[in-house]
């Protein structure tokens, strides 16, 4: 018989999986099409963005660069609640183990609160590093698109991962803590 006591969300992958490609399929955009896209969404918010930023600010840019964080937002926000369903679900201590939550990942001395280590550890370790190669790859794929990559693109991609993850964590720890 088949354990049911984990059943991954097929629809959690593939939203990930379509995050991605959006992502990847940004990058391969050639100059041109990225740039009519980005005065495609500044015409949009052009009066919500004029009364924030103020009429001297270059609006383009700071609308490709509120885009770089807001996909990896969602990126960070998608791998973090992955991660975190995983860990959870794989026992920790050897006290933990059972017939429905077989292998251990590893031990730990028994006063740290399972809740918060090493599931937190593993998420943020394993949401950010994922995170840090898509962000890698992506401006790597702009090299053979005729645009430029930038290291500050992906310092900024991985700040809007970062922010995600620890949204995440921090809503879990105090869900946590109210148990």
């Amino acid at each position: 018989m088949k354990n049911k006591s984990f059943r991954p969300f097929w629809w959690q992958y593939l939203l990930l999986g379509l995050t991605v490609l959006l992502i990847f399929t940004q990058s391969a955009m050639s100059p041109r099409i990225s740039s009519s896209e980005s005065g495609f969404v500044t015409r949009i918010l052009y009066p919500i963005l004029l009364r924030i930023l103020g009429p001297e600010a270059d609006l383009e840019h700071f609308v490709r660069k509120a885009g770089h964080f807001t996909e990896f937002f969602l990126l960070g926000l998608q791998l973090c609640l992955i991660w975190l369903r995983i860990w959870r679900y794989i026992p920790q201590r050897p006290s933990d183990a059972g017939p429905d939550r077989p292998g251990l990942l590893t031990s730990y001395p028994a006063f740290i609160p399972r809740a918060v280590c090493p599931t937190f550890g593993l998420t943020f370790a394993c949401s950010s590093g994922v995170s840090w190669l898509i962000a890698f790859l992506d401006e790597t794929v702009q090299i053979f698109s005729g645009r430029g990559p930038m290291i500050q693109d992906v310092w900024l991609d991985l700040a809007g991962a970062l922010c995600a993850i620890l949204l995440v964590l921090l809503v879990y720890a105090l869900r946590q803590k109210s148990r």
